[in-house]
């Protein structure tokens, strides 16, 4: 059992991200910042860059936000490192805990020799590239992290390789969702009216990015039309593949079929007036979407890659498709738009694999005894 720290108060935890636009990433930062006890940790979130749309969610929640107002690129490295390291002294953190490449290497390089008890950084993604630059960073600062958090065993497997990071610093705790923040009092009905769908619809939730492998998802919609007339494919994000993605739609006559949502927050609405759910990503960790959407009940059709292959039973709770196989993609949605009881009963399955074994209580779990054990046991250091 870890030494409960509400004797000495509760923990100092710091929450370090570049930026907090809406994302996967982001969002589970706003999960942990939000459901961590307050009587046993005393949570702040910090963005080395620009705060974005999900700080102010923070700030009205009651969490803790500082912004540096720091640039990747704009900025130089000692810049980056010395501003970091001015809010670690400020804060005194007991757990720093640091999400994605960049805030990885300048929250831990600030670090060093303050003395801090618990360093913790999160490895989110799969390596799709693997950069040299990137690996030797890693693994130079690997000794000076307490723990590597992955959110599958295929993330973790790609830091052991590529990362040369001894096992015993890695520790897999998948990413969890709350599924009663799905419940939305709106029928299928009233969602699909609010939204103006009708016929068979495919949510599609994620950056507008290469990583998410939209393109073969567009190539895949002209083989599902054949069969499903009345299809519409409700694509919800942005990022710098949106006018390209434009372009390959109109090219495919597909102006009426694939519509652009951009960035939204009422997720739990798309779901419901949805009938599939499509992940065409092309590398991954364990995307929230995917979570959130089979939380919601609805069948996904997904690639097998990383996370989403740890969680998705082909065939049982969804479709597992090689990445960039746009003909794979259609044959599945084909299938689910011909059958609606196996829809119905794939979506029931997806359903229960998360509510089983992604539930964010669970994650936040793992995460406070983790924290607690870190820190505690040199907190008197």
């Amino acid at each position: 059992m870890p030494h409960h720290p509400t004797i000495l108060g509760p923990l100092r935890v710091l929450q370090l991200i570049g930026s907090l636009p809406v994302g996967g990433a982001e969002d589970l930062v706003a999960a942990i910042a939000t459901g961590l006890d307050p009587a046993r940790f005393e949570v702040t979130v910090a963005t080395i860059g620009p705060p974005g749309p999900v700080a102010e969610e923070l700030r009205q929640a009651g969490v803790a936000v500082v912004s540096l107002g720091l640039d990747f690129k704009r900025d130089n490295f000692r810049s980056l490192v010395r501003g970091v390291r001015r809010l670690l002294r400020e804060v005194r953190p007991q757990v720093l805990h640091t999400h994605l490449y960049h805030p990885n290497l300048y929250g831990r390089l600030a670090a060093l020799g303050l003395g801090i008890p618990a360093v913790v950084a999160s490895v989110h993604n799969t390596y799709s590239r693997v950069k040299l630059h990137r690996r030797l960073w890693n693994f130079a600062l690997a000794p000076c992290t307490h723990r590597l958090l992955v959110s599958s065993p295929q993330v973790r497997e790609d830091v052991r390789t590529y990362d040369w990071v001894n096992p015993g610093r890695l520790e897999v705790i998948p990413y969890g969702i709350r599924l009663e923040e799905l419940e939305i009092p709106d029928s299928r009905e009233q969602a699909r009216q609010r939204l103006g769908v009708e016929g068979f619809c495919a949510a599609v939730v994620g950056r507008l990015e290469e990583q998410k492998g939209h393109r073969f998802l567009l190539a895949a919609l002209p083989a599902v039309r054949q069969e499903a007339p009345d299809l519409t494919a409700l694509l919800v994000g942005s990022g710098r593949e949106e006018q390209a993605l434009r372009r390959q739609a109109r090219e495919l006559g597909l102006e009426e079929t694939a519509r652009f949502l951009g960035t939204r927050r009422d997720l739990p609405l798309i779901f419901r007036a949805a009938d599939l759910f499509v992940q065409p990503s092309l590398w991954e960790g364990l995307p929230l979407a995917l979570l959130k959407a089979m939380g919601s009940g609805l069948p996904p059709v997904a690639t097998r890659v990383s996370g989403v292959a740890d969680v998705i039973e082909d065939g049982v709770n969804g479709f597992l498709t090689p990445p960039g196989d746009s003909p794979a993609l259609a044959r599945a949605m084909i299938e689910l738009y011909r059958q609606p009881l196996l829809r119905q009963q794939m979506g029931a399955a997806a359903r229960a694999t998360v509510a089983q074994r992604y539930s964010l209580e669970a994650m936040l779990r793992r995460l406070a005894a983790l924290y607690e054990n870190l820190a505690t046991s040199r907190r008197g250091n």
